[in-house]
């Protein structure tokens, strides 16, 4: 059992541990799944942006150049959570940090929003607000699994 903030055992403790043992196969932590998925769907979503970076610039309203910079980055971050995910041994720190990311996403998106710093569609409008709640969901769902082993108890 991880009592701190060291790394953390692929089936270490917790009901993944105990599923791993009756079912006789290795079972994924939730925290490695919650991460996988947040790196696929950022980098799903970066590839989509890059690869229709015009038509989405006109959709969304800020042009091309902003769509292909922030797909970019979201490809880029999405490998970077997949690195996090990928070790048997997950440090909680690393768990938080990417959670701070994802609030910041957030805040980030906001700002720009009541901001009016590009020059968005309605529909840009919206997605911008939209889109932060699945980035919500995850930061939450991985803040919550960092702060477990904070207190005692292992991220699997």
């Amino acid at each position: 059992m991880n009592h701190g903030n060291g790394p953390v055992a692929a089936g270490e403790g917790g009901r993944a541990g105990e599923r791993a043992g009756r079912n006789g196969r290795d079972a994924v932590p939730p925290v490695r799944r919650l991460l996988a998925l947040d790196a696929a769907g950022m980098a799903v979503v970066g590839l989509v942006y890059l690869a229709a970076a015009a038509p989405l610039g006109r959709t969304l309203g800020p042009g091309t150049a902003v769509v292909a910079a922030v797909g970019a980055g979201m490809l880029t971050g999405g490998g970077a959570v997949g690195l996090v995910a990928r070790p048997p041994y997950v440090r909680p720190g690393a768990v938080r940090a990417v959670a701070a990311c994802g609030f910041g996403w957030i805040a980030l998106s906001l700002a720009v929003l009541a901001s009016g710093l590009l020059d968005l569609t309605a529909t840009g409008r919206a997605w911008t607000v939209v889109q932060t709640v699945p980035v919500g969901v995850l930061a939450v769902l991985q803040a919550r699994a960092a702060a477990t082993v904070s207190g005692g108890r292992s991220l699997g």
